[in-house]
């Protein structure tokens, strides 16, 4: 272990905007050039998409060559290297595990699914959507582990009763005994025990680990990790317990460790994140450097994302200037605008906008992909996967439907495209006009289509398909007059609220969005607030409606409150031009109020208003005063609710 006299440790703290990237990547950067070698520096981002957008960045900007960005990695694949790289529990073992588990446990054997691919390290997503219970009983599970941290490591959280858990199930169980979460309220104990049991046994048996147990494996004692000249760390206040003691090994065995953050915009506490071990991580006054100026933020848009960040009561106190309103070649002070109806942006909104559309639940974004859908533009969500940071994004134009189409303008610009290209196709052709059922089926069925058709070597023209492989489309035609794209966003019984009202509609949505955008990219984004963290565009649509999670606001916790205030400073902070908060339409009931107060007052003073006006006789002018949107409160100071 290095001596502690060399060991060195610095926080670099940045507001929205300030450069924390840019600054980690020129620590990298000039340490490189300088002499370091590649293997005594580390760059540790906490998603895939993030970490292939840092070493993207680094390259283009020619701070590192494609061989030194392999110094960037996720804390994930870090881990997995240093116990060995074992199988993981991906999506095709999670497959095998859920079919095993309505038989008999007993009589289990090893994993027997061929489709299984040792090679996909990417450990399988459980979501409700798709795994039903299973996926709230595995979060259940993962949530322990992170709020409790390993046994084996320093700050873990350890049970009130006893000094030390019995065993990791019980952990689990004494997390779901001490929560107060709604969406676990119908769990049983038993099930829980039953699920994990089967589930340590099936990743036993095959030698799988999932996420957490790469955290977990690698913290045994028996596990080294090598030293460091430089390690940095990305994202810092958004670690939980479990992560924090995987970053505390490696900083035992690193001469110089950077945390790169900002508490302020610490919005995953609901999945074990802790923002306090950031906060109270020891560092030298000396070694704190702080990044004091925006670039992203325009002058409004400041004063109004820093009201609600001076609300924010547990902080460090990272203050920033705005560089927007100070430096003239950039002067902008933007705008915010408080809109009832999206049709109020239809001629803000296009084809070639940079927007962020954004709300605090998925659920709350509907509007935003119905508006989007009608005006026929192309737009991306991130997916919906419950305490994921790393999920992907997906175009609500299917990647499935744009090779097709790209595969078919390959064949009119006459070229000629693969096999299996060709049998995509196959499978989107109406069947109705350009192809028989049983052929369609004969063809994209393996065991009865053509072998050459499988091979990615093999090329085809448009003539080898028209006179051998039964294409009968006119080469002539557009795409959409060929194809007839399947979807599962279709409203039924069971989605009564799907985007789009049939087939037809879905075809008819691609036909428009191809009309308007030919290449079919776009920079508009709909998504929560938490999927659009470390995001930025021009304009930015804000709904104010906080539905269910105005209950922790409003819960008397300050740790809940100041979360809450964290992700609509989150939100508001992604803007860099022009910012409107959105009301939703219909019996919504649940603004958040630093947002909605935005259209009564627009640049509040609340702690002066307080000072002036808030003393218990007056308490019922003040409230109908400045609060006139909010419903009666009885006695808000027993409550221990600030009106403010």
């Amino acid at each position: 272990m290095l001596d502690k006299f060399y060991r060195n440790r610095y926080k670099i703290l940045g507001g929205p905007g300030c450069g924390k990237t840019t600054k980690l990547l020129e620590i990298l950067s000039d340490n490189i050039k300088g002499g370091l070698q590649i293997d005594q520096a580390l760059l540790i981002g906490f998603a895939r998409a993030t970490v292939q957008t840092l070493q993207k960045r680094a390259v283009e900007e020619k701070k590192l060559t494609e061989k030194q960005a392999e110094s960037i990695t996720t804390i994930h694949k870090f881990c997995l290297d240093k116990i060995g790289r074992p199988d993981v529990l991906n999506s095709s073992a999670k497959t095998s595990f859920r079919k095993k588990l309505q038989t008999d446990p007993d009589n289990w054997i090893m994993l027997d699914d061929e489709n299984y691919n040792p090679g996909d390290d990417v450990a399988a997503e459980w979501t409700e959507k798709e795994d039903k219970k299973l996926a709230i009983y595995y979060d259940i599970i993962s949530k322990a582990q992170h709020e409790y941290g390993s046994e084996f490591c320093a700050f873990v959280k350890r049970k009130k009763a006893k000094n030390k858990f019995k065993d990791e199930l019980g952990k689990s169980l004494d997390y779901f005994g001490e929560s107060e979460n709604d969406k676990w309220k119908n769990v049983l104990t038993p099930q829980l025990v039953y699920f994990y049991s089967n589930l340590h046994k099936f990743k036993s048996q095959n030698g799988f680990v999932d996420f957490d147990d790469m955290l977990l494996k690698a913290l045994y004692p028996n596990v080294e990790f090598p030293s460091y000249k430089l390690v940095l760390v990305d994202e810092v206040q958004d670690l939980s317990r479990l992560e924090w003691q995987v970053i505390s090994k490696i900083g035992r065995k690193t001469e110089e460790l950077y945390l790169v953050g900002d508490d302020d915009q610490a919005i995953y506490g609901w999945k074990g994140s802790d923002v306090r071990i950031f906060q109270k991580w020891p560092c030298k006054k000396e070694n704190i450097i702080k990044l004091e100026k925006s670039y992203r933020l325009p002058g409004k848009i400041y004063d109004f994302a820093i009201s609600i960040r001076d609300d924010i009561k547990h902080r460090l106190g990272n203050e920033f200037k705005c560089a927007k309103r100070v430096d003239v070649k950039i002067k902008n002070e933007g705008s915010i605008n408080y809109i009832y109806d999206m049709s109020e942006l239809d001629k803000e909104i296009n084809a070639d906008s940079d927007v962020i559309f954004c709300a605090r639940t998925n659920g709350f974004c509907k509007n935003y992909a119905y508006f989007l859908m009608h005006k026929g533009l192309i737009f991306k969500e991130k997916a919906r996967t419950p305490g994921d940071r790393g999920s992907k994004i997906k175009s609500s134009f299917p990647d499935e439907c744009r090779k097709v189409i790209e595969s078919w303008n390959t064949l009119q610009e006459g070229h000629s495209i693969k096999g299996p290209d060709y049998i995509k196709m196959v499978g989107s052709l109406d069947a109705k006009k350009y192809i028989s059922d049983r052929k369609k089926t004969a063809l994209i069925n393996k065991d009865t289509s053509p072998p050459e058709l499988w091979d990615k070597n093999n090329l085809f023209s448009y003539e080898d398909l028209k006179t051998k492989y039964y294409l009968n489309a006119d080469i002539n035609k557009s795409w959409h007059e060929v194809f007839y794209f399947d979807t599962s966003r279709v409203r039924g019984p069971k989605k009564p609220n799907a985007l789009f009202r049939d087939k037809e509609d879905f075809n008819d949505y691609l036909k428009r969005c191809w009309e308007k955008n030919k290449n079919l990219e776009t920079k508009i984004i709909v998504s929560s607030i938490h999927g659009v963290k470390g995001m930025e565009a021009d304009k930015v649509v804000l709904g104010v409606e906080w539905g269910y999670s105005l209950n922790s606001y409003l819960s008397g916790s300050q740790k809940k409150e100041d979360e809450e205030n964290r992700v609509a400073y989150v939100g508001v902070t992604r803007c860099k031009n022009k910012l409107y908060l959105f009301e939703l339409p219909g019996d919504y009931k649940n603004p958040f109020p630093p947002l909605q107060n935005y259209v009564n007052n627009p640049t509040p003073d609340y702690e002066k208003i307080k000072e002036k006006n808030f003393n218990e006789s007056s308490l019922d002018s003040f409230h109908r005063r400045y609060r006139p949107d909010w419903p009666e409160i009885e006695n808000p100071i027993n409550n221990d609710r600030r009106l403010l």
